[in-house]
Order: C-alpha cells, then structure tokens, then sequence
C-alpha cells in the first residue's frame, strides 16, 4: 500500500478526574473521553529513498505561507517529509517536524517494527482542532499517524506494538486508537471500558488563548482536589455516555491559568436552555451541549460575536481511522 487518507477526531473529557501525583512525576487520571466529529485529515505517502517529489511549500523547516509548515528530517534510512497546512481561523502550528508527535509516531514505530528501511514517507497534515484547546488534537494526528504506517506497511492495525508505541507518546494517544465513548485510568491510557456513545450535537467555543497543560496542572498541584474513591467506582459502573455527568475537576486551576477562560464559561452558563457546559480537558476549548443543531447555530453566532473561535459539531463512535487506502 502506497496511499492513505485518514481523520484524527477531536475529543471531549466528559469526565476529568485528576487524582495524587505519582512516584513517576504524572498524575492518576480516570477520565471518560468521548470522540467528536471534528477533526484533522492526514495523507500519508510511501516512497522509495530515491524519489526526489516533495509537496509544494517551502523548504525544509520553513513557512512556505500563513498557516503552512514543512520540514523533513531523516532517520534509521526512513526519511519523513511532513508538511502542515493550518485552517484559517487557528494559529499555524509552528514546530520542527522531529518535535511533532505525527514524526514521534512513525518514526518510534518504524523503530519497532524494523521498518521503513530505504523509504520516504510524505506526510500532509491538515489542521482544523486548534492547539492547547483541551481537544487532543495533537495526540489525535499521532494516533491516526501510527494507524496510516501500519497500513503502508500491511501491518494489522491492532498490532500490539501500535499500542506499545501510543502509550509512549502520551495518554491521550492511546485514547484515539479506541475512539467512541471510553472509560480509561492509570495516566489516563489504561483502558478499563467502552460506553454506549452519545448523539447529540455540542458547540466547542474557545477564547483567544490557550492554556499550558503542564501550567494548568501545576496549579492544580497548589490545591489538589482529588475525586473520592466511592466515585470512581461509579464510573466504572456507568453504561452510557448519556448517563454520565460531566465534570472536571482540572478546570479551576484552568482558569487560573488563563483567566480568559472565566467569561467564556460565564457567558456559557447563563443559557440555561442548554443541557451543560463542561472545559474540554485542560482547556481553553468548552464544550456546550446543544438540544439541537438550530441551538448550537444561534449560541455560535452569539459567542462569534464576542470575538470567540466556535466550531459546531456531534459526537462520534470513530477514533483516528482511514478513510481510503490503496
């Protein structure tokens, strides 16, 4: 296989419960994440070394326009040509292709698996989830990364390795090759089980920053408010992403982060015609869930008017799949 098209779906923590620091500097984390439509695509080419084509940008590690990264780099013979192309409404993703989790991705597997050897791979990654939004966006492109490899080079996609290598990347990595509705602790990457996902549609809205994950949990760490035990082995018994009451417990140290966080969720939380509103992980993105797809269009319109990115969108069974392939 020389081709393959794939989505990266964002993702909502319906739940976030951030519990005591561990020994190994992380924290333990029960979360229910769920998919949404949103997400990014990847197109993923394979090559033999000699192939001289390369997308059209600049060159290697240069901005070839507003919002178009690209950059190459060359590792254990398997060299990869990643091209970023940003929507224009979210900040280009300005990082050198080696610090990219979708290099991290194929390059670790290819490490694994003894593969790529006298190849090039051309990857073109189109962004849509906005960064340091809470959306996964980052990790979501790494999943559907290790996906798109192991089918350039036949291997199944639920190869053990695949796994290995996404919970090396980080926790939410792990997540997207699930996709749905999934109930996961540990870091956050062990996966525990699958709910019956939800429906209906939500509007993401985001204020003009972002927050740092590792600040946001600094902060937490000032003044841990740790979930209960007795809640926790509620989660465990829940069927339904329907049934599930929202709640993150990272989201004060979220705003004390990014203060700008505070009027968005007050906007938010003062149309009570909606059925809750929940900062997607550790923010800045919210995520309002609208009774129907008219609702989510006027509240859209509404926050646009405050100066405010919105994206209208639905959950999702899929995590980071293909979508062609030949």
């Amino acid at each position: 296989m020389n081709y393959v098209r794939l989505i990266a779906p964002a993702k909502v923590n319906l739940v976030l419960a951030v519990g005591e620091k561990r020994e190994d500097g992380f924290h333990e984390v029960n979360t229910i994440m769920h998919s949404l439509a949103f997400h990014d695509t990847l197109i993923m080419r394979r090559f033999e070394a000699e192939n001289d084509e390369i997308q059209e940008g600049a060159g290697a590690n240069g901005a070839a326009e507003d919002g178009v990264v690209e950059g190459s780099a060359n590792t254990q013979d398997l060299t990869l040509r990643l091209f970023t192309e940003s929507a224009g409404d979210i900040n280009a993703l300005e990082v050198a292709p080696e610090n990219n989790l979708v290099y991290k991705a194929v390059m670790n597997l290819a490490r694994v698996l003894d593969r790529g050897h006298g190849e090039e791979i051309h990857i073109k990654l189109q962004k849509q989830i906005p960064h340091e939004a809470g959306l996964g966006g980052g990790s979501s492109d790494a999943a559907a990364a290790l996906v798109g490899a192991a089918l350039l080079w036949d291997v199944p996609t639920d190869d053990e390795h695949i796994f290995e290598v996404a919970a090396e990347l980080g926790s939410d990595v792990s997540f997207f090759l699930h996709g749905g509705c999934v109930l996961l602790e540990g870091k956050g990457e062990q996966f525990v089980r699958r709910l019956e996902p939800r429906r209906d549609f939500v509007l993401l809205v985001r204020p003009d920053a972002g927050v740092s994950t590792a600040a946001a949990y600094k902060e937490f760490d000032r003044n841990p408010l740790v979930p209960e035990a007795s809640y926790l082995e509620e989660l465990k018994s829940i069927d339904a992403a329907s049934d599930v009451k929202p709640w993150n417990n990272l989201a004060p140290a979220a705003a004390a982060v990014t203060p700008e966080l505070v009027e968005v969720q007050q906007w938010a939380e003062s149309h009570d015609d909606i059925d809750g509103v929940l900062l997607c992980g550790s923010g800045s993105a919210f995520c309002l869930f609208c009774r129907s797809h008219d609702q989510a269009q006027k509240l859209a319109a509404e926050a646009f008017s405050h100066g405010w990115w919105t994206r209208i969108t639905s959950f999702s069974r899929v995590g980071a799949a293909a979508v062609e392939a030949y």
